[in-house]
C-alpha cells in the first residue's frame, strides 16, 4: 500500500532535507518482499506548482509572489484549490511513498487524511537558525540579501500563519537544531519506524 507522508514547517526548517535524505535511505534499501526495487519515492511540492503558474507569466520565483499567488488562488478558487492541484500531480502514481512538503491549509492536511496510510510530520527549527540557512542556501530570488527584518514580515504573512494551527495535528515532530547528522539520524530513526508492517 503506499504511504502519503505530509510536511509541515517553517520555512527553512530542513523539509528538503528531509527528502533528500528519505530518497538517499530508501534507494539504498535491500529489497523487500520479492520486489525487483528499492522503495520509490514521489515528492510533490505546493510550491513548485505555485512556481510553474509564475514561470508562465514571466514573474519572479520569490517567496513573496509565491505567498501572493497561493492566497489568490485560495480567495478566489477555494481553500481546496491547491490540494486538488496536487493530487492531479500523483493521482496514479505507483510510488511506494509519496510526499506532499509545504502543507499550509486544512484543506492540504485533509488530502493526506484521505490515504489509509498516511503520516503528518512537522519540521521545525528555532527562528535564527532558519533565517541564517535562508540566506545562505539562495533558494529562491531575494533570499541571498535577505535582512531578519524581512524575514521576519515572511514568517508573519497569511500564507505562513496556518502552520501553528496544523503542526499541533502532526503525528511527528522533528526538531533541527543540531548538527546535519543529527538531523540524518532522526530521520533513519523514522524510516525505520515508518518502514514498520503495522506503521
Amino acid at each position: 500500500m503506499m504511504k502519503v507522508l505530509g510536511l509541515v514547517g517553517e520555512k527553512g526548517s530542513g523539509k528538503q532535507t528531509f527528502v533528500n535524505f528519505l530518497k538517499q535511505i530508501a534507494s539504498s534499501r535491500t529489497p523487500r518482499n520479492d520486489k525487483s526495487e528499492a522503495s520509490v519515492i514521489r515528492q510533490v511540492r505546493f510550491s513548485d506548482i505555485l512556481a510553474q503558474t509564475l514561470i508562465l507569466w514571466d514573474i519572479p520565483i520569490t517567496r513573496s509572489n509565491l505567498q501572493k499567488l497561493s492566497l489568490m488562488m485560495s480567495e478566489t478558487f477555494g481553500q481546496t484549490a491547491l490540494a486538488k492541484a496536487a493530487k492531479f500531480y500523483f493521482e496514479g502514481d505507483r510510488a511506494d511513498i509519496i510526499i506532499l512538503d509545504g502543507i499550509r491549509r486544512a484543506a492540504e492536511v485533509r488530502l493526506v487524511r484521505s490515504f489509509p496510510d498516511n503520516t503528518l510530520i512537522y519540521i521545525t527549527a528555532d527562528q535564527k537558525l532558519r533565517y541564517q540557512r535562508l540566506k545562505t542556501r539562495s533558494e529562491k530570488v531575494g533570499e541571498v540579501g535577505l535582512t531578519f527584518e524581512q524575514f521576519l514580515k515572511e514568517e508573519k504573512s497569511k500564507a505562513e500563519k496556518e502552520i501553528p494551527k496544523i503542526s499541533k495535528k502532526a503525528d511527528i515532530k522533528l526538531e533541527n537544531n543540531g548538527s546535519l547528522e543529527e538531523f540524518k539520524a532522526k530521520i533513519r530513526n523514522l524510516d525505520l519506524m515508518l518502514m514498520q508492517p503495522d506503521s
